[in-house]
């Protein structure tokens, strides 16, 4: 994920998110609790993309060469 950049404000910190956690029984790290959560913001916007551009899991349609290319 060195990759992905930060857009927008984000409304739950590190501490939040590590907190949030440790209530659940999950012990992590501040460093471990901004992965996941620079992974979940990632998966949100993938799947927000995905539900707007109606992404069906069909497969894309191939585009065929013109049969007069080769002539």
């Amino acid at each position: 994920m060195k990759n992905f950049i930060q857009t927008s404000r984000r409304s739950i910190t590190a501490i939040n998110a590590a907190r949030l956690l440790n209530q659940h029984g999950t012990e992590v790290s501040l460093e471990r609790a901004k992965l996941i959560l620079d992974f979940l913001y990632k998966f949100a916007k993938l799947s927000a993309v995905q539900a707007i551009n109606g992404d069906s899991g069909k497969k894309p349609l191939e585009k065929k060469t013109p049969r007069n290319l080769y002539k």
